[in-house]
């Protein structure tokens, strides 16, 4: 599951769930690039933080969403 949250202009805090799927595996680029897919869809160009649990894949993830989202 792919979140969003953050604060409006009011100081209000908005959560969204941006995509449910089912990857086809664990690897650090599949997963990577499901959550570019997903941030494109949703025109999101900017992100100020990750959450992730201990899987040990994620900093390769990380570390891939870094390069593709860097300008």
């Amino acid at each position: 599951m792919l979140t969003a949250n953050w604060i409006d202009e009011g100081w209000n805090l908005n959560k969204r769930i941006l995509n449910f799927c089912q990857v086809s595996n664990h690897k650090d680029e599949t997963i990577g690039q499901a959550i570019e897919s997903c941030l494109l869809e949703w025109g999101i160009d900017n992100i100020l933080t990750v959450t992730v649990d201990n899987a040990s894949s994620n900093n390769l993830t990380i570390k891939y969403l870094k390069r593709v989202t860097s300008n």
